[in-house]
Parts: C-alpha cells; structure tokens; sequence
C-alpha cells in the first residue's frame, strides 16, 4: 500500500502522478494503469508514464494516510508485518515537539517525529489531501 501519494487531474482523468522541480519550473510525471494515447510504456505490461508542465494539470494533489494513535494526530509512513502482528510508522502531526517526545516518537529531522507503533492502535484511518499550487 502506498501511504504517501500524488494524485493529479489532467485532461479530466484522475492519475497517480510524481512531481519533479526542473530549472523550468514544477513538471508531473503522470502514470497511467492501462494503455493510453501520448503515454509510454515502462514494460509491455505498464504502466505507462507521460511528463507534463504542472500548469497543464486542473489539479495536482498530495495524499496522505491520516489517523490518530492514543488521541494524537498522526501520518502513516509505512508499514511491517512480524510474529506479533502489523506495526505501522507513524509520524506525530501535531505540532508540538514536547508532545511527541512524551508519547516516545523519535526525532528523525527537524520538526519531524517518528516512531513505530501497533496497527490496532492507530484509528480512523483516512486519505487527506492537500491542494499543491
């Protein structure tokens, strides 16, 4: 499962895209699950990828995988599967870096706090979206 994603609406179709800065500006690699005009295929099988300007896109979207674990607001990274069950990296989203190094989650960067935590124990997972400009 991919927990971080773009999305971008080109043309009226929704596709998972990849946003690449050049010196020429923001461009979108779109990705497309079947056989489409002006895309190329990466195997016979797909999928198949077309760059374009990112102001050619109506929308281009960042999505993530949101939820709460013990009442704090979190993002999902990834996750692993063991003897004991699933464990999902989650990253504290909210803002307080005394409140993460409380509820034990790691400093992995600036701001930035992880920890790896039981999936039962993260609720109300969800896709959130920002719009990217």
């Amino acid at each position: 499962m991919r927990w971080t994603t773009y999305r971008a609406r080109w043309r009226g179709e929704e596709l998972r895209a990849t946003p690449e800065q050049r010196f020429d500006g923001l461009w979108v690699w779109l990705v497309a699950p079947r056989a489409t005009a002006g895309f190329d295929a990466v195997t016979d099988d797909g999928p198949w990828v077309r760059q374009v300007p990112a102001a050619d896109c109506d929308v281009l979207l960042l999505v993530r995988t949101a939820g709460t674990w013990r009442g704090l607001p979190v993002h999902v990274h990834d996750e692993r599967t063991g003897d004991g069950g699933g464990d999902l990296l989650v990253e504290y989203a909210g803002g307080s870096t005394p409140e993460a190094v409380a509820a034990g989650f790691e400093r992995v960067a600036r701001g930035v706090h992880r920890r790896w935590v039981l999936r039962d124990e993260v609720r109300g997972l969800r896709e959130d979206t920002a719009l990217l400009d």
